[in-house]
């Protein structure tokens, strides 16, 4: 494949990800109230998160000013997206190569942004590709992700395949995502490994994809790496994997979401609104007629039925 092509086709998955990407992100933010969990502790609650407590303990709490502690929640969010937390705590045998998975793509996520800072700074004339931190410092970012990415996606593949509980519940499109983020990890590691300039093409691409630059010259291996990537990009707005998004919604939307329903306010007036639709359930216990609306529903006794 020629290096123009693959920067046309780069462009072309680029789009494709960030159009899809921003219109999934879009759907989720705009979903409708969801059901509060109502599950405690919630670690925004300053001086009683750490017990579970809430304002609500507070006498004629309405009355005062809401506190919120977002150093905490910060700190809890900290260790979960780093150190996957939750995991650890509730599904051990799965975390010892989610980490490394994940951490492996958290180490790719840095190289990728000091290759941008380094493409941009070297087309400006604003740095020297010279410099260590190009040079020499991606790579072993580069290198480490990529290792710590191959390790976890072998691992977590054997995993499901080997723990009779994970086979039970694994979908042939999560082994596909696994063998997918698996071959981009060991493409990557043999580029890093194989491309005697390794740091000096990959900085070249991507400073070729910021000019345009069709001359740019690439090692085969990672012509076929950096394909992979962005075909990655385009397919993963479209997959599970969408679920680092959903996570932010999951827990500030509604594990954490404990604000009080004010007259007037958003809230209520959304709450209104989903209660005047009528649902069309098959279920004979709910009763829906798709003429009835949600309060028609909630304040329907049976009575009238029981006299039918």
């Amino acid at each position: 494949m020629s290096a123009s092509t693959l920067i046309l086709l780069s462009y072309g998955l680029l789009a494709i990800f960030v159009v899809f990407f921003v219109l999934k992100s879009l759907k989720m933010a705009r979903m409708p109230v969801h059901l509060r969990w109502e599950l405690s502790p919630v670690p925004h609650e300053k001086g009683r998160g750490h017990y579970g407590g809430s304002y609500l303990e507070t006498a004629e709490w309405w009355k005062k000013p809401r506190e919120v502690d977002h150093v905490s929640e910060g700190i809890y969010m900290f260790k979960e997206i780093l150190f996957l937390k939750a995991l650890f705590e509730h599904k051990r045998s799965l975390w010892w190569f989610s980490f490394p998975f994940h951490f492996g793509m958290y180490l790719l996520i840095g190289a990728v942004v000091l290759l941008v800072l380094g493409a941009v700074g070297t087309v400006t004339g604003l740095v020297s590709s010279e410099m260590w931190l190009f040079g020499r410092g991606f790579p072993l970012l580069a290198g480490a992700g990529y290792t710590l990415g191959l390790l976890g996606a072998v691992g977590l593949f054997l995993t499901r395949i080997l723990e009779k509980g994970m086979a039970n519940s694994t979908t042939n499109a999560t082994y596909f995502n696994v063998l997918l983020l698996g071959t981009l990890f060991g493409t990557g590691l043999w580029s890093a490994l194989t491309v005697a300039d390794f740091s000096g093409q990959t900085l070249g691409f991507m400073g070729a994809l910021f000019t345009a630059d069709m001359s740019v010259e690439l090692a085969g291996i990672l012509k076929a790496h950096f394909l992979l990537a962005f075909v990655f990009l385009a397919y993963l707005p479209f997959t599970q994997m969408m679920h680092f998004v959903a996570k932010y919604f999951t827990y500030h939307e509604v594990r954490w979401d404990d604000k009080p329903m004010e007259p007037g306010g958003k809230m209520e007036k959304e709450l209104i609104e989903l209660l005047g639709q009528s649902p069309t359930w098959a279920g004979a216990h709910v009763r829906a007629d798709g003429k009835k609306t949600w309060v028609d529903i909630a304040t329907d006794t049976g009575e009238q039925e029981a006299e039918k």
